[in-house]
């Protein structure tokens, strides 16, 4: 059984997160371990520990550090040039390296960020690759799970993948954050989100022709109020870190250099926890939402496409978006 730790966390190594700042992002990825059995419960990651005997997947679209002596995993969308968008591919490893973290037992708290300081991740991705560069058999197989992308406009899947990690989770959003970008951010997908003066946010699905997604709909009049949260959604201007914090939308703003530290060591903090306390708190205190989570993604992907529908959605309004990011 997990025996809580005594001991404060170790320090950060000198000159590791500094290589997150290239604006050109880092040159290894690293690389997951495929899962191709179902995780035991309740404790997931028991079942894994000292097995050296699976197939690695290299990654292609996020990169994947363990910080083994502080017990925190890294992960960091790692596309610059399309600034971090939510392609097929990323999607994909986004499972792939929630399931490792999930299962992993020396992964005691994640951290999720981007590389660089220009983006987290910019949404939707309306053009570039659209191949997912994983084995077929392998995404079938998390697919049976629920550890695929389902196929919907809302990501479904993916928002449940994030929802149901039980570890803590930390964000540090290292520049904009845009339509599902923005919702990963800010929209409960973690327990904490740190956030670099960098950052700016826009829900741009006015102008796209679109409608809230990701559980949106739910969470986010729920954290601003609803009259503040049509505001955003309705007239989708830019708002910025300090105006997140003031919306009690993140936890603190830091500057560019000292976001990934600082979400590593709160991150590091958390995770000398008991882990079974710390999954059972974010059991609890996310089953308010969680328990309505299902019903409205799928009335969310419903009215997502009769919007599309009635106004061209992407297509005939992606242009407008992207000349302004």
């Amino acid at each position: 059984m997990p025996s809580v730790a005594s001991e404060a966390p170790a320090v950060i190594p000198t000159g590791v997160l500094e290589q997150y700042l290239d604006e050109a992002g880092l040159t290894d990825n690293g690389r997951v371990p495929i899962y191709m059995d179902a995780p035991q419960e309740p404790e997931a990651g028991a079942d894994d520990e000292g097995r050296t005997d699976r197939a690695e997947h290299e990654l292609r679209s996020i990169s994947w550090r363990l910080l083994e002596d502080l017990g925190v995993g890294i992960a960091a969308y790692n596309d610059p040039k399309a600034m971090h968008c939510l392609s097929p591919n990323q999607q994909m490893e986004t499972f792939m390296v929630l399931e490792h973290a999930r299962r992993d037992p020396r992964v005691k708290a994640l951290v999720w960020t981007g590389t660089g300081t220009r983006a987290f991740c910019s949404g939707a991705a309306l053009k570039g690759d659209q191949t997912v560069h994983v084995p077929r058999d392998v995404v079938k197989t998390y697919g049976a799970r629920g550890m695929a992308p389902s196929g919907d406009w809302v990501l479904s899947a993916q928002v449940r993948a994030f929802w149901d990690f039980p570890k803590p989770l930390l964000f540090a959003v290292n520049g904009l954050a845009v339509g599902g970008g923005a919702n990963i951010a800010l929209a409960s997908f973690g327990d904490l989100v740190f956030c670099s003066t960098k950052a700016r946010f826009m829900y741009p699905f006015v102008k796209l022709g679109i409608t809230p997604e990701l559980g949106s709909s739910l969470v986010l009049p729920w954290l601003v109020g609803m009259s503040k949260a049509k505001e955003m959604m309705m007239l989708g201007n830019w708002f910025s870190a300090d105006e997140a914090l003031r919306l009690n939308l993140v936890n603190a703003v830091c500057s560019p250099e000292e976001l990934l530290p600082r979400a590593v060591q709160t991150a590091a903090e958390i995770g000398t926890r008991h882990p079974t306390t710390l999954r059972l708190m974010k059991q609890i205190m996310n089953a308010p939402l969680r328990g309505q989570l299902d019903a409205v993604l799928k009335v969310e992907n419903q009215a997502l496409e009769e919007s599309v529908r009635a106004s061209g959605g992407f297509a005939k309004n992606s242009k407008l978006v992207n000349s302004k990011l």
